[in-house]
């Protein structure tokens, strides 16, 4: 990830905030990729960055057996409370890190990663490192923020980064398919999904200090309107309530 210790950090401070967060819990991205999964019981399925474990609690009653990976030990705390609550005995959460992931070759038939991709640094590592971990004939799951261009990716990282210093980039979906074809997956039809993120929700779900909120302000208000368009962002009253990020949920297959 961009600094794995700053990651670990971010994430551990605000883990009950993601944990009770409806967005990340049971956002619309999340039957999207389920559906692409098409999970079955002979599934050995890994969920890389979990967090505190929704895409892992999504699976577990519907594969033999999920581990949920994270850098983070205060978000994973929350998702081994909610396996024990909800009487999940075949999934498992462990500490450690997407792109060097602590398992032999082969050892999963599928793999997901959801919200969390947009903080790898290396996501050639990470996309390699899924192909390693998965049987032939397994895939991955990706769901992610996406930037419709270059230019818009440019100012967005920007936005993200001030908000949040463990983002790295959001990529194009075009960037995202020729990394994950050099990586050696084949890409199956993507679909993007709209999220509408409240500004005062979104800046406090992170941490913002009210100096960040009124630099994040002023970073969105200096754009044209064509610009704000481009970048999916909305105002009422003449100041910034909310923008919509584009969320790409693609099957990548392991042949």
């Amino acid at each position: 990830m961009t600094d794995e210790p700053s990651s670990r950090a971010q994430f551990n401070a605000h883990a009950s905030k993601y944990a009770a967060s409806e967005v990340h819990r049971h956002g619309p991205s999340l039957p999207v990729l389920l559906a692409y999964a098409a999970p079955t019981a002979q599934d050995h399925a890994l969920d890389v960055a979990t967090g505190t474990g929704n895409t892992a609690h999504a699976l577990s009653p519907q594969v033999g057996e999920v581990v949920g990976l994270d850098l983070a030990e205060g978000m994973l705390a929350h998702a081994r409370q909610r396996a024990q609550d909800d009487g999940q005995t075949n999934a498992s959460f462990m500490v450690g890190s997407a792109e060097d992931i602590p398992f032999p070759d082969a050892s999963f038939t599928l793999v997901t990663s959801r919200h969390a991709p947009h903080h790898f640094l290396h996501l050639d590592r990470f996309l390699a490192e899924a192909f390693r971990v998965l049987e032939g004939g397994g895939r991955l799951i990706v769901a992610d923020q996406t930037s419709p261009t270059p230019a818009v990716q440019l100012w967005m990282d920007e936005y993200q980064i001030l908000r949040d210093p463990s983002h790295h980039t959001q990529r194009t979906v075009e960037a995202w398919r020729e990394l994950a074809t050099a990586a050696g997956f084949v890409w199956t039809p993507h679909t993007l999904v709209p999220y509408r993120l409240d500004f005062a929700w979104w800046t406090a779900q992170s941490g913002c200090s009210p100096e960040t909120v009124q630099r994040l302000r002023a970073h969105a208000d200096a754009l044209s309107e064509t610009e704000r368009q481009a970048a999916g962002l909305e105002y009422g009253g003449g100041a910034l309530v909310a923008h919509v990020e584009q969320m790409m949920v693609v099957r990548l297959e392991r042949r």
